[in-house]
């Protein structure tokens, strides 16, 4: 009979830099699969809160490597890709329904994704 052994530890491939970061900016999931967090971020809590949310971030990036572009989430300087559809992107504001929108912010549907899901990856 066959049984699995679950680690009593978390596995994570994904590389996490500390780094200097803008004001304002705690995290970033790069589409290269990496993260970076703001090296002043300390509080442990924190750290695995942030570090969560970006993993999300990363599986999405993976989702739209997998899916040809029609699942997931891609960007570059100049837009925003989700799911198949490009939202301009330029001095930190992502055009959405017809607004700019600061990056980051909770109403974009890649977002609202990640806040539903950290911590429950863990």
């Amino acid at each position: 009979m066959a049984f699995k052994l679950k680690a009593p530890y978390n596995i994570s491939i994904t590389p996490v830099y500390h780094v200097d970061e803008e004001e304002g900016v705690l995290g970033r999931a790069n589409n290269n699969g990496t993260i970076t967090v703001n090296n002043k971020v300390k509080n442990p809590e924190q750290l695995k809160e942030i570090i969560s949310h970006e993993e999300v971030h990363v599986e999405q990036f993976k989702k739209f490597e997998k899916s040809n572009g029609k699942k997931g989430l891609d960007y570059n300087d100049k837009y925003v890709m989700w799911n198949g559809k490009k939202y301009p992107r330029k001095d930190g504001k992502i055009k959405y329904n017809g607004k700019w929108i600061a990056e980051g912010s909770k109403i974009f549907p890649w977002e609202k994704e990640a806040y539903s899901k950290e911590n429950k990856q863990k």
